[in-house]
């Protein structure tokens, strides 16, 4: 599967509970976009950037910020679409969940 179809399956690798990621990164706003993400993910919903304003209650500009800080940090990967940016699907990379949680614990 190619980044821009990909979705994961109800459950699919985040056993975390999301509510929980909040606080792991620091700033108020990339946290508001992690645990939305982290639901999604959890769900097997496909979210965008486009979906971060109504489900975070950001402004657009900041949500899409936070979604490029958090990609820089290694803990969102963006499924980019050339043709629409604001429509690239977000997923929490696996990596990023096994250093967060190891952040929870400690």
């Amino acid at each position: 599967m190619t980044p821009e179809n990909h979705r994961r399956r109800a459950g699919d690798d985040i056993d975390c509970d999301c509510d929980n990621l909040a606080g792991k990164v620091g700033d108020d706003t990339c946290d508001k976009v992690l645990v939305e993400v982290c639901r999604a993910n959890k769900l097997g919903v496909t979210i965008t950037i486009w979906d971060l304003p109504q489900v975070t209650g950001l402004p657009l500009h900041e949500a899409f910020a936070a979604v490029r800080a958090l990609e820089f940090g290694r803990i969102l990967s963006i499924g980019d679409d050339p043709a629409n940016p604001f429509g690239a699907t977000l997923h929490i990379q696996d990596a990023a969940m096994m250093r967060l949680d190891k952040l929870r614990a400690a």
